[in-house]
């Protein structure tokens, strides 16, 4: 059997060992925030220069389509005009979009019955 010197020692010691350990952490926890280098902030990614408007003109007789505002316009996007026919847009030019024609389209109204 243990000696009972032997197992307070023990205890003694490991009390101790707890002690040191979370002495250390507190150190650490309040000082390691100092040691370190402070978080850079992320880079700005240029961004396209905004227009106030884009001018969106058919790619084959170059007229113009339409003036769209509010949203910036991309190659891919799709339009349908008044008279219903259906355009992408297949470049962009500065404030210029450049659209081609693709079909009419049958745009039905609310009084029309679905198919």
């Amino acid at each position: 059997m243990a000696q009972p010197g032997r197992r307070q020692g023990f205890l003694s010691f490991f009390s101790g060992f707890i002690v040191g350990v979370l002495a250390m952490v507190g150190v650490l926890y309040f000082t390691a925030p100092q040691l370190l280098p402070l978080p850079q902030p992320k880079p700005e990614t240029p961004t396209k220069a905004p227009y106030e408007y884009y001018v969106i003109i058919d790619e084959a007789t170059g007229a113009t389509i339409m003036y769209v505002s509010v949203v910036t316009v991309n190659p891919g996007d799709e339009l349908i005009t008044e008279d219903n026919k259906r355009y992408v847009v297949v470049r962009v030019e500065e404030n210029r979009a450049y659209a081609r024609y693709v079909e009419d389209v049958k745009v039905r109204t609310k009084r029309e019955p679905a198919p």
